[in-house]
């Protein structure tokens, strides 16, 4: 086994850990209060976000180069989020820039009355446990009742199949 691979494991199990931590009774974010904030301003140009490669392919990051991502558990309740509480301070959600945004981006209203950001009617969070730009601990994460995905730009433009989980 390579040094890197040791890496790897070992980081997706603190991560996994920690996510278990957090998931217990009532509380705040897995390290106890809440996670730093990840700024969230726009790629300019009046498109929301910009791509970068991630895990071998184009994905999503905010302005400030944090990896975005989609929650699998959304797709069964098109139109809103089901992410909210203590799942919200661990995968804080994209909120949506003023004005219009260029198809295929959108808002939706969550349950504190906020915008979220959605791309072709998904709404797009971070992780609060990436704490540099690029990172990608989120994806592939089971928790709060679903799988969390690297978001992806669709390829040549079409709408994304909801049904896609790799995205």
């Amino acid at each position: 086994m390579t040094s890197s691979t040791i890496v790897k494991i070992f980081s997706g199990a603190m991560v996994a850990a920690m996510l278990l931590a957090g998931c217990g009774g009532g509380g705040s974010a897995l390290y106890g209060g809440p996670p730093p904030p990840h700024p969230s301003p726009s790629a300019g140009n009046g498109v929301p976000l910009n791509t970068a490669q991630l895990n071998g392919a184009p994905g999503f990051v905010n302005g400030n180069g944090f990896t975005v991502y989609v929650f699998d558990l959304d797709l069964s309740s098109p139109g809103q989020s089901s992410c909210n509480s203590t799942c919200a301070q661990n995968w804080p959600p994209m909120i949506a820039p003023a004005g219009s945004l260029p198809s295929p981006y959108g808002s939706i209203a969550r349950q504190d009355g906020t915008q979220q950001l959605t791309y072709s009617g998904r709404p797009l969070y971070t992780f609060a446990f990436d704490t540099a730009a690029g990172q990608t601990n989120g994806d592939g994460v089971n928790a709060f009742g679903g799988l969390w995905h690297i978001a992806r730009p669709a390829a040549g433009g079409a709408s994304p199949s909801p049904s896609h989980s790799g995205y």
